[in-house]
């Protein structure tokens, strides 16, 4: 049971960060595969876990957050969930109830691998507040994590893109583009094709844009 949770978390994971294709078809082999361990029990945390976050990853939202609860309610310390259900919440526009999601992961598991993604996300959900300060700290904070996934940077530039802070600017681009030296514009865009708010996904992509990433 928990092998499949987490075969069909990680084909989610590839598309997202990967850019596994073909995207549908991944995702929905990974639903089955989540719904085949939640079945087998759903009492289980990372089978409820593995749901919540495939029904994000196809822009079902509502059943995300459902799943994502019931994931924290059986395991109440599990940070993942509380940064998946905050991530489903932001992207449903409920900003205010994500945030502390985010900064629960974090004390949670104050040294977690994956604390990058909580502090991606976090980030994330600044910048749609438009409250670009927070933004580019915890975007700085999260491309600090070591073996960081270049979408912590790319939080961090999208939120200076929207402050006057050139020289800042400048060099989190430069280390953005030494780690993923294709990334532009539209790559951003497709790596965030879950994201169903376009005002939300504009106001990233124009911090980006403002900040000198190409088209």
């Amino acid at each position: 049971m928990e092998a499949l949770a987490r075969l069909a978390y990680a084909m989610v994971i590839g598309t997202i960060y990967f850019e596994a294709k073909p995207v549908e078809k991944i995702l929905d082999e990974a639903l089955g595969l989540a719904k085949q361990a939640a079945r087998l029990d759903d009492q289980d945390a990372m089978a409820r876990f593995a749901l919540g976050r495939t029904h994000l990853a196809r822009g079902q939202y509502g059943p995300s957050v459902r799943e994502l609860e019931t994931a924290i309610e059986l395991n109440p310390s599990f940070a993942q969930a509380h940064c998946g259900l905050g991530d489903s919440l932001a992207y449903s526009g409920r900003l205010e109830e994500s945030i502390p999601r985010f900064e629960e992961a974090v004390r949670l598991s104050p040294h977690d691998p994956h604390r990058w993604a909580f502090l991606m996300y976090g980030s994330m959900a600044y910048l749609f507040r438009h409250e670009y300060e927070a933004a580019a700290q915890w975007g700085s904070e999260a491309a600090g994590v070591p073996n960081s996934h270049y979408g912590a940077n790319a939080a961090l530039v999208a939120a200076l893109g929207h402050l006057d802070r050139p020289q800042e600017t400048q060099t989190a681009l430069a280390e953005l583009l030494e780690l993923k030296p294709d990334f532009s514009c539209r790559l951003a865009r497709e790596r965030l094709f879950y994201l169903e708010d376009q005002t939300q996904l504009d106001h990233y992509i124009d911090g980006l844009r403002n900040a000198g990433l190409p088209e």
